[in-house]
């Protein structure tokens, strides 16, 4: 397996745009952008923008490593060794994992005009049927938080429509509400669960993502220089 993975990190180009996961042993993962630089495989390390790793970072956490293009995707189980400095960490690669458990790291901060409703049975001219609209502010293969103003009446066998502009795509689906929390002006943000959604659609989804990360980090790093 050392032989293997060693390979492995030898293939990763340098400079390729990542996450990193940590997974603390009490809590939930944190997710941070950041960029691969290339070290003594499989040893490498990672450059973060300035100010995004806590200072309490704990080293001996479990982590992961993700490495997102638009054909191929990476997730490899890796160890921290030491934080060399505010910005820098180096790690030691350990095993590649499933690349479909990379669906929940596809997830940025993403904003388009969304559409949810909800039809009955009978009628979609009954009381029971509505539709509201609103505006995301994060997507990921699997879902979408966004903010209407006002509470979805129903949780259940969700319509969502949105639009992907830089793919000149539409997409349509059908989800459940998995949080409502209510904040400022009487808005309320809105967590929906896409549960039937083609493959297609997902792909274009996460495609979408990948290049507003992406671009996103970019920006981050050239204005952070």
């Amino acid at each position: 397996m050392t032989v293997q993975i060693t390979k492995i990190v030898k293939s990763i180009r340098d400079s390729e745009i990542a996450t990193l996961r940590i997974h603390p042993a009490v809590g939930e993962s944190q997710d941070y952008d950041c960029i691969y630089k290339e070290a003594e495989a499989p040893h490498f390390f990672l450059i973060f923008p300035p100010t995004s790793l806590p200072e309490n970072l704990n080293i001996e956490s479990k982590c992961t490593v993700s490495f997102q293009s638009d054909k191929e995707s990476m997730v490899i189980s890796s160890e921290i060794i030491e934080k060399v400095n505010d910005r820098t960490l180096e790690l030691v690669a350990k095993k590649t994992l499933d690349p479909i458990s990379l669906r929940e790291y596809f997830r940025v901060f993403y904003k388009t005009a969304v559409t949810a409703s909800y039809e009955s049975g009978q009628s979609a001219r009954t009381r029971s049927s509505w539709e509201i609209s609103g505006e995301s502010v994060d997507l990921s293969g699997t879902g979408v938080l966004v903010i209407f103003n006002e509470e979805p009446p129903n949780k259940h066998n969700i319509f969502i429509d949105f639009n992907l502009p830089e793919l000149d795509k539409s997409i349509s689906c059908v989800g459940h509400v998995v949080r409502i929390r209510r904040i400022r002006r009487g808005r309320y943000q809105v967590a929906m669960h896409f549960d039937h959604i083609t493959p297609k659609n997902r792909d274009a989804i996460i495609t979408a993502c990948l290049q507003e990360q992406r671009r996103q980090l970019r920006i981050r790093m050239q204005s952070d220089e």
